[in-house]
């Protein structure tokens, strides 16, 4: 499959999910509307598609794949409480130096690549959020701040053996909208999960008042 179709994959998936409502109880509590989350989705998937770039020789940045999910971080981050802001951003800072550790180990011993590297990078980034932060918003800042941020520094870091410098690159974009979208399915169903529980309460607790 070529790089960035994944990325349009999940980008496609999320805009029909949040389109039908499935992600109704997430957006409430990140206290956005739908309407704006699927103009935000729209927006990266057409810039993906276009694949529109901004040149800063000898450096270029993706707007799809580096100033979006930048901007998004931004908005997320001033969503989150005021006193857990700074350690949510040093998490964020420390999963993106561990990616690239991760990508610079598979770069240089690809025999430890017992799966795609656009899985396991992302799921490292997910388990890494999931076990620094119980809040949803900052779950979704720590993942996306994180994944962007890794791929600035792995681009800085490889452009000395590569000659160039691209940010926010199709592959990247394949890492950063997999995260995303698993994120976002773990959630999803967590939420189910708990609001099947809440229902099942009130019937459990009438049956035992019965007898």
């Amino acid at each position: 499959m070529n790089e960035g179709t994944i990325a349009m994959l999940f980008q496609w998936s999320l805009l029909c999910l949040v389109w039908m409502g499935s992600y109704d109880s997430l957006l409430r509590e990140l206290r956005i509307q739908r309407r704006r989350l699927l103009a935000v989705l729209a927006a990266f998937l057409v810039c993906s598609f276009v694949s529109w770039k901004l040149y800063f020789a000898p450096v270029q940045v993706s707007l799809s794949g580096t100033i979006l999910p930048f901007l998004a971080s931004i908005v997320l981050y001033t969503r989150l409480r005021k006193e857990r802001r700074r350690l949510h951003l040093l998490g964020a800072m420390a999963t993106a130096v561990l990616l690239v550790w991760l990508r610079w180990l598979f770069f240089t011993d690809p025999i430890l690549l017992f799966w795609d590297e656009r899985m396991i990078v992302p799921m490292l980034a997910v388990a890494a959020t999931l076990a620094m932060s119980r809040q949803r918003a900052a779950q979704l800042f720590q993942l996306l701040f994180a994944l962007t941020f890794a791929d600035v520094l792995h681009s800085f870091y490889f452009s000395k053996l590569s000659g160039s410098c691209v940010l926010g690159s199709d592959y990247a974009q394949d890492l950063l909208w997999t995260g995303v979208f698993v994120l976002s399915l773990i959630l999803m169903i967590w939420s189910a999960i708990r609001r099947f529980s809440r229902n099942k309460e009130p019937e459990s607790s009438h049956s035992d008042a019965g007898r």
